[in-house]
């Protein structure tokens, strides 16, 4: 009996069993505790990787260069796409949504419905994932010059693909909403100039002034000037002469004129005889240069050319920089306008540049009122490209939101788009196509008879874009070489001159053309997102 009672005893004292029946009756909450940390860390994960994707679509929503919803849709829905391929996450299209919010804000949302495992044993319901993703889209102020080639070349479907490709840029690129960044275009028409219109008084160069060796005594001065270059209707200041001092400071008519002398309408009968010096200078008062110019031709026959609102290259120290054009004019130009004897017509283009402006219905006017002719002087086009987005030029614009901002200013991308469809062939001396101009510049009767003050057009051309792509300008400089693959020289200037191989195209055809001028409008709006 005594072993009896020591084993209830212990038995009564024996508290073994108890962990496993605690155990047992704990086993089912914390199973369902255990099972429920997984349906949470799975729906933590699934937000997270949602969270991410929604992220990533919208930075790119906002660096494009959408900007209406539908548009920033059209990017983000694809991009969100791309980041949960692959992450079983069960989303679509439909789960997300890219808006224009204020302040250039970008918003993306996303919704995720994701069915738990161990919740379903107490509820029907699903777990609802939201995920919210906001960026501020950076923008830039946009002054983009376009240099287009209308050249007689350019003739047909050429000139029509041209324009559509050209309107088609300013219609990306100029944006409705002008605050708080601008978009602007200026246009630079070139042939064998660049017509600057009303401008051109205060570009072009210097006065021509011609030296005095005689005068006579007689009404209706004869004044002896060798080669003088004026013709009947000029009008000339005289000052400096000794003898008849009378003269000095008064503006005369040309009434008749030879090559080496011309009348005025000045009484110098009674007047001292001619003692020695004087010049004849055109009258500034409405030409800064001769309104006519009389020149020996490259086949030596005496021809006469009327000054035109067209200039040429600028000269001198000066010739490779965006100087003001008060301190280093540009060149006159005295085209062939008609056909006479032999010569060809190779006339100053009608279209004018027209400055920045943020007016796409004018830009667009421009554009489409293009005409072509003549033979190509690029190294003219491609100078004002990069003088129309020059602050040293801005003074010229009458209205100041046609003025360049400064260089490296806040907030700004400057562009020059550079347009060709083959050999520059024009290059100048004392504003006539030089003799030594290549073929297709017209006929040799119309070529001065004197080499080009700067050299082979394509030459003038390399040295303009080393002084444009000076990296403390800034500017970025896109090529396009339309129908050019069979000319070395182009191909490998155009390449020369673009920011890099990124920003050069050859387009063969004109579908082709317009398709580059789209690519680089894109290029451009995301340079001013981006950038």
């Amino acid at each position: 009996m005594s072993r009896l009672t020591r084993f209830f005893r212990r038995l009564g004292r024996d508290d073994r069993g108890a962990i496993a029946i605690q155990f047992a009756l704990l086993a089912i909450p914390m199973s369902i505790l255990v099972f429920a940390l997984i349906d949470l860390g799975r729906i933590s994960l699934q937000r997270h990787q949602m969270q991410d994707a929604l992220d990533a679509a919208t930075l790119m929503a906002a660096r494009s260069t959408a900007v209406t919803d539908a548009e920033l849709e059209s990017v983000g829905d694809p991009a969100f796409l791309a980041e949960i391929a692959g992450l079983n996450l069960g989303l679509s299209a439909s789960n997300a949504s890219f808006k224009a919010g204020a302040g250039n804000h970008i918003i993306g949302t996303a919704t995720a419905t994701v069915k738990p495992i161990i919740a379903n044993l107490w509820t029907t319901d699903d777990f609802n994932l939201t995920a919210t993703s906001d960026v501020v889209r950076s923008s830039k102020n946009l002054e983009v010059a376009v240099v287009l080639d209308i050249t007689g070349s350019m003739s047909g479907s050429r000139i029509t693909d041209l324009k559509t490709g050209a309107s088609d840029l300013v219609d990306i690129v100029v944006k409705d909403q002008q605050a708080p960044f601008y978009s602007k275009v200026a246009i630079v028409p070139y042939s064998v100039g660049v017509n600057v219109g009303t401008y051109a008084d205060a570009v072009r160069g210097a006065v021509i002034a011609r030296t005095i060796t005689g005068v006579s005594k007689t009404n209706a001065a004869v004044v002896a000037s060798a080669a003088h270059g004026f013709i009947v209707g000029d009008k000339v200041t005289i000052s400096g002469v000794s003898g008849p001092t009378m003269l000095n400071g008064n503006t005369y008519n040309i009434t008749a004129a030879s090559a080496d002398s011309f009348t005025i309408n000045a009484n110098t009968s009674n007047a001292p005889k001619y003692v020695s010096g004087g010049v004849a200078t055109c009258d500034t008062s409405t030409n800064p240069g001769c309104l006519n110019f009389t020149f020996t031709s490259a086949s030596n026959t005496k021809e006469t050319r009327t000054l035109s609102t067209c200039v040429t290259e600028r000269t001198g120290t000066y010739a490779y920089t965006d100087i003001a054009p008060s301190i280093a004019p540009v060149g006159r130009n005295y085209p062939t306008t008609k056909l006479e004897n032999s010569m060809q017509p190779n006339p100053c283009p009608t279209a004018t540049i027209t400055p920045l402006s943020s007016d796409r219905v004018t830009l667009k006017g421009q554009i489409n009122a293009l005409s072509i002719g003549g033979s190509t002087a690029g190294q003219i086009g491609f100078a004002w490209g990069w003088y129309m987005v020059s602050p040293n030029f801005g003074y010229l614009w009458p209205n100041a939101t046609q003025r360049p901002a400064p260089y490296n200013s806040k907030d700004l991308v400057k562009v020059v788009v550079l347009m060709t469809d083959g050999a520059f062939n024009t290059p100048y001396c004392k504003g006539v196509i030089a003799k030594d101009a290549g073929s297709g510049s017209g006929a040799v009767d119309d070529h001065i008879n004197c080499v080009a003050t700067n050299g082979d057009a394509f030459t003038q051309t390399r040295k303009l874009c080393d002084a444009m792509k000076d990296p403390s300008l800034k500017l970025t400089i896109f090529t396009v070489g339309f129908d050019v693959g069979g000319d070395a020289n182009a191909v490998n200037m155009l390449k020369y001159c673009a920011t890099d191989a990124q920003h050069v195209y050859f387009p063969a055809t004109g579908s082709e053309l317009k398709t580059a001028f789209k690519s680089i409008a894109q290029e451009i709006s995301s340079l001013r997102i981006a950038k």
